[in-house]
């Protein structure tokens, strides 16, 4: 089972059940591809039913655990066969769940957001957990089009939602060229107050 792809672990796999969109699953692959073999820490937020883990636990047989992550709490009934793979129940943007999941593992290698698919919820999540990644890490959130949509809290013209947070960073990435003109503080005091902008922010 170690030579197989993603996508053909996952529409074969038995057991636990897992949606996830078809179109993703090809570049998984070859996103995730480079770090196969390699000993990973994956932390995934909403597992729903929980069969994603089983089918990242499959690809990556070298890996060193698997955390997920779900509100609710017919997640604490799931079982593996694979001690790799642990279940966190509660809101991930809650100092409580948080610290139960850095209680398993304090960095990860791969951390994907499947969770409620809320913009706020979104941003969140990304402030706390993106400065788990490791040098190298891959941050994904999925069903991103949900930023887009206004039920969610989103929208393309939406100034608070996760849609501009994220091209606000964009621009941060490329700050050596316009910092005369303002602060990143005051570029991002849409999201934060002026003196409580996330430092992996401001030093990345």
């Amino acid at each position: 089972m170690s030579g197989k792809m993603i996508d053909t672990l996952h529409r074969s796999k038995t057991g636990k059940v897992s949606d996830k969109w078809a179109s993703y699953l090809p570049h998984y692959d070859a996103l995730f591809g480079p770090l196969r073999g390699h000993p990973v820490c994956v932390l995934e937020i909403g597992v729903q039913n929980g069969g994603s883990l089983e089918t990242w636990a499959a690809f990556f047989q070298a890996g060193d655990v698997f955390v997920g992550c779900d509100i609710d709490p017919k997640c604490g009934r799931l079982q593996y066969d694979d001690p790799r793979i642990k279940i966190v129940v509660g809101d991930a943007n809650t100092a409580p769940t948080f610290e139960k999941i850095t209680s398993i593992k304090n960095t990860f290698d791969i951390v994907i957001d499947d969770g409620s698919h809320v913009s706020m919820d979104i941003m969140r999540c990304f402030v706390n957990f993106f400065p788990l990644l490791n040098p190298g890490g891959i941050y994904v959130i999925e069903v991103a089009h949900c930023l887009y949509l206004d039920q969610y809290g989103g929208g393309l013209l939406s100034e608070f939602g996760a849609v501009a947070f994220f091209k606000r960073l964009v621009d941060v990435v490329s700050f050596q060229f316009w910092k005369d003109g303002v602060t990143i503080n005051n570029y991002l005091r849409t999201f934060f107050d002026l003196r409580s902008t996330p430092p992996f922010i401001l030093e990345g």
